[in-house]
């Protein structure tokens, strides 16, 4: 067991123990030391995600924007973001710990293809916007290096104008 876990083991008895186990009578005295072992280990689970830190991270794309005008246009498609030339986008960086809470870590950005994206990062580094450059496709990365931990998004830059297809599977019939 490593030392963090062990460091929420101990934390979680202890505060469960300020509350003490008395069994009354009738009460099964089995089930009422099952019942509190899980609760001690419902509250270690807790503790160690807080020590731990970040674990989870994940971008969320808002919608794809006009650049000029700011109308929405949504072209997001689970891992793919697809932009015209002169659209921008807003995107997110969730991290959680184990838990599920939310945690504020420094995240780093990058692009692999500078042509067909620019990017501008918030000051806090929680969001960046992607702004559409040259035709083409790239991949966004967030990142936070020192926990080992990154996410990424493809993008991808069609020139204003061009029709994409989306072919969606209707029902299965019997002939």
């Amino acid at each position: 067991m490593d030392s963090q876990r062990a460091a929420a083991l101990n934390a979680a008895v202890a505060v469960h123990a300020a509350f003490g186990l008395r069994l009354h009578r009738g009460v099964d005295r089995d089930i009422t030391a099952r019942q509190a072992e899980l609760a001690i280990r419902r509250t270690a689970d807790v503790f160690a995600a807080w020590l731990a830190g970040t674990s989870r991270i994940r971008l969320v794309p808002g919608p794809v924007v006009n650049e000029w005008t700011g109308e929405p246009v949504d072209h997001i498609q689970g891992a793919i973001m697809q932009m015209n030339t002169g659209q921008k986008c807003s995107i997110v960086c969730d991290t959680e710990d184990a838990a599920g809470y939310d945690t504020v870590e420094t995240i780093e950005w990058s692009l692999d293809n500078p042509d067909v994206a620019t990017l501008q990062v918030s000051e806090d580094t929680r969001t960046c916007t992607v702004v559409s450059g040259a035709p083409g496709s790239a991949v966004l990365t967030a990142s936070i290096p020192a926990l080992g931990l990154s996410a990424t998004l493809a993008v991808d830059v069609v020139p204003a104008g061009t029709a994409t297809i989306e072919l969606v599977p209707g029902e299965v019939v019997s002939e």
